[in-house]
């Protein structure tokens, strides 16, 4: 999230009886748009996250949505985006949800890492494993609670001017998983393909093992410059997680330690009884 967003839909549109004023459009994406905002009340800036009205056509998906924002504003770690407020809008006669967050100044992990490869190829080891302790430091506390990212994700993680790391969207995935079934028939992906692990892939239940997956691709991305699986469509990625072993990092980056190698092969591993049990390990 940063200051170079645009003028979009919904700026100048105030929220919470006027509290929160709308302003310049961070971003927007398939269920969501954030746009940079002014708290009137506390004087301060923050990001209000609008899920797209067709999201809120179901109470029982709002309600579910609010009971996941109230779970995340209970986390309390420097490198989670916080939650300060809840609430929900009427657009046009529909009700939409949105959650109030702490606003970042800096970009997201995908641009940094874009940036990296265009001038070497790949982000530099030390700096994808510092970045990738952060982002399970934060996981280690939301599961302590838990509560399962299921999209981690280079978009959902900032960097900060000063190289703070932040994972964001906690909850989201989880309440989108609600059951609704308005939802399910609109074709919509939960989480990312390129990121699912593989119990994500066949439907079955997660919990902290699969995060830690996820974060195996994305430090698997990090270091070489593109991701394990890549095919022409969500579900041909979502078989590769499934039945696909993934290629070894060091074969691409050849600079790769054989720790690095081990500790993604792990991450990576298909069997969640196999892979690390936990963030902190």
């Amino acid at each position: 999230m940063s200051q170079d967003g645009a003028q979009g839909h919904g700026a100048g549109r105030a929220l919470a009886g006027g509290r929160y004023q709308l302003r310049d459009l961070l971003g927007q994406g398939g269920m969501a748009s954030v746009h940079l905002a002014y708290d009137s009340v506390l004087d301060r800036q923050v990001a209000i996250k609008t899920l797209h009205t067709e999201l809120g056509r179901e109470q029982a998906f709002r309600e579910r949505f609010r009971r996941e924002a109230q779970s995340v504003a209970k986390l309390t770690h420097t490198n989670i985006v916080s939650v300060f407020d809840t609430g929900e809008d009427d657009v046009d006669g529909m009700t939409t949800p949105y959650i109030v967050m702490e606003y970042v100044e800096g970009r997201p992990l995908g641009s940094v890492l874009d940036e990296d490869v265009r001038q070497q190829g790949a982000m530099p080891a030390d700096k994808a494993l510092k970045i990738t302790a952060d982002v399970l430091a934060a996981l280690e506390i939301s599961h302590e609670m838990g509560l399962v990212h299921r999209d981690i994700k280079p978009g959902n993680v900032m960097m900060t001017k000063r190289g703070v790391v932040k994972v964001m969207d906690f909850g989201i995935a989880r309440a989108m998983q609600s059951g609704v079934t308005s939802m399910t028939q609109t074709g919509m992906v939960v989480g990312t393909p390129q990121y699912l692990s593989p119990e994500q892939a066949l439907g079955r239940g997660v919990d902290a093992r699969s995060d830690l997956y996820s974060v195996g691709i994305m430090l698997f991305q990090l270091v070489t410059g593109r991701l394990p699986f890549e095919a022409d469509s969500p579900l041909a990625i979502a078989y590769a997680h499934v039945q696909e072993e993934p290629p070894v990092a060091s074969s691409i980056n050849r600079s790769l330690p054989p720790a690095v190698d081990a500790l993604i092969a792990r991450a990576l591993k298909k069997n969640p009884n196999e892979r690390f049990p936990s963030a902190e390990s």
